[in-house]
């Protein structure tokens, strides 16, 4: 299994910046990189956001079901970024 760094698709990157403005905080204080991953002979995707501030971090499972982005804001209102 080969893992690549991928792009966050622009309506992910804006509810993420939504999610981040509507907690008081700067979008501009969080780092986000996706990553990719292909199981050969399986044709899936597997895809893992990470979202980084300078005093904590955390990866979010971001292939299917509930959006990543709803448990980032779950993490947020319960100051896991500070």
């Amino acid at each position: 299994m080969l893992v690549n760094r991928a792009d966050i698709s622009a309506s992910e990157r804006e509810e993420f910046e939504q999610v981040i403005r509507a907690s008081g905080k700067d979008p501009l204080a969080f780092k986000t990189e996706l990553f990719e991953a292909t199981l050969a002979g399986v044709g899936r995707t597997l895809r893992c956001v990470h979202v980084a501030t300078r005093s904590a971090a955390a990866q979010y499972e971001a292939s299917a079901g509930r959006s990543w982005t709803q448990i980032f804001a779950g993490h947020l209102a319960r100051g896991v970024f500070g």
